[in-house]
């Protein structure tokens, strides 16, 4: 089953018709698991293709490997022999040729030249013939130093990029036809909108039957997969792991993050710039702070649902999951999968308004974000800075109807979000799995307040 990627097909397509013209040499990136593989070859189904899986070896062994997927088989001493032989084998090609390099970074780590091989490969043999080039990896920072930065040999060749994002909610409960909203989200909060996680757990079952059986076991797919995505990214992860513990266990700040790692006040912000670029963890500001960049508000926190599960769920409790002692691990932490699964839906609750925007059922707003201050915070903050247009948003993972009481503490938080001028407009919207009592909604058709029950808004 192939589930959406309609943006990235149709980019993949339009290249490839340049490429009827000109060479097109294409960079796909991304985390572990997100569905680079499962994108390219969908896409090259019916099309003339060479498609290369990089395994790690040697750089003797990677070449062969790869004069092996040719056709017929061939034999090179180096890289420009294979690529003169490939810029021979274009020409007169009528439909272009697509050459996938399948984890790429594999071939930089058996060979550092690797890059200058193929910009000399590229500007010799292959960008003057129909050919389109697509090296891909899922090592963002191997990806970012040896194909898209200017000192990388293959900066100034590429034609074009794609970080292939997770997939949102409204792609993942595809995974999940004929489950209830409620079992969906739970299961999107733990994978995070990875289509490889999304396929591995039931639909049928709730989340806590998804995790025994499908994580917690020793030799389950799912149950070293926080290893191997940090082994992607790091030679040396012992840093890195320390400080993704630390914000897991709810060390937000800075100053608490240097206090429980003891890593020293000079290098982490290093260490946090590294795990930013990485997605690995986020820098959040108040959606209100003119510059974020130099806000001194910021909390850290985990980017990957699947790490921040791991790091609140999984890593304290190692010992009774070693031991095979599952229902205790869930009546002691279940508050803390609750927790987890309403945390994510405050953060999707801006999906959820954004598609009500391109409905036309809410007013536009250009930048939505959490808000807060010391003793206050709302969950979902929308601007329009043009319109002087401010939205304020509750979001509530409740297994029982709302009513005006959370209405109106919303309101009363919202004039301490200093924003605009004093004539601005308010507009406000409630979120609710559990939906809203009759009161509400009437109130809320009076006052023309928003309500969204589940992911979808709701006519009052």
């Amino acid at each position: 089953m192939f589930i959406n990627r309609v943006n990235e097909l149709k980019w993949l397509e339009e290249s490839y018709k340049k490429a009827s013209k000109e060479g097109q040499l294409l960079i796909i990136y991304g985390k572990r698991r997100v569905g680079k593989t499962e994108l390219v070859k969908h896409f090259i189904k019916n099309k003339p293709h060479i498609y290369h899986v990089v395994e790690k070896g040697t750089a003797i062994d990677q070449l062969k490997t790869a004069a092996q997927v040719l056709t017929p088989p061939a034999s090179f001493q180096n890289w420009r022999e294979m690529f003169k032989f490939l810029g021979d084998k274009l020409t007169g090609q009528k439909k272009p040729l697509v050459l996938v390099f399948d984890e790429f970074p594999y071939l930089v780590e058996s060979d550092a030249a690797v890059p200058s091989y193929f910009q000399v490969g590229w500007d010799e043999y292959l960008k003057n013939k129909k050919v389109m080039v697509v090296l891909m990896g899922s090592s963002i920072a191997m990806m970012y130093k040896h194909a898209l930065i200017k000192s990388s040999p293959l900066y100034g060749r590429r034609t074009g990029q794609w970080l292939l994002e997770p997939f949102s909610f409204a792609e993942t409960k595809k995974f999940y036809p004929e489950t209830s909203f409620e079992k969906a989200f739970s299961l999107f909060a733990i994978t995070g909108g990875i289509p490889a996680y999304a396929r591995v757990f039931d639909g049928g079952k709730n989340l806590r039957e998804n995790i025994a059986n499908f994580i917690l076991p020793q030799g389950s797919f799912l149950s070293v997969e926080p290893e191997l995505l940090l082994a992607d990214e790091f030679t040396d992860p012992r840093s890195f792991l320390t400080i993704l513990k630390s914000i897991g266990l709810g060390r937000t700040k800075f100053s608490e993050i240097i206090q429980d790692t003891g890593i020293e006040a000079t290098a982490l912000p290093g260490y946090l710039k590294t795990l930013i670029n990485l997605r690995l963890i986020s820098k959040e500001v108040p959606v209100t702070e003119p510059i974020p960049e130099k806000s001194k508000k910021g909390n850290y926190a985990l980017a990957d649902p699947f790490l921040r599960f791991y790091f609140s769920f999984i890593f304290p409790n190692n010992s009774l999951i070693k031991n095979g002692e599952f229902e205790a691990l869930f009546a002691r932490r279940g508050e803390v999968l609750t927790n987890l699964v309403a945390k994510s839906y405050e953060e999707t609750a801006g999906e959820f308004v954004k598609q009500a925007m391109r409905d036309g059922k809410v007013p536009h707003f250009n930048q939505l974000g959490r808000w807060w201050e010391r003793d206050a915070e709302i969950d979902l903050v929308g601007l329009n800075k043009e319109q002087n247009e401010i939205l304020f948003t509750e979001v509530k993972w409740s297994n029982k109807p709302i009513g005006t009481e959370i209405l109106n503490e919303l309101k009363a938080k919202a004039p301490k979000v200093v924003w605009g001028d004093k004539n601005r407009r308010e507009y406000f919207a409630l979120v609710s799995k559990g939906g809203f009592n009759p009161k509400l909604i009437e109130v809320a058709k009076n006052e023309g307040v928003y309500l969204f029950e589940e992911d979808h808004a709701t006519e009052c």
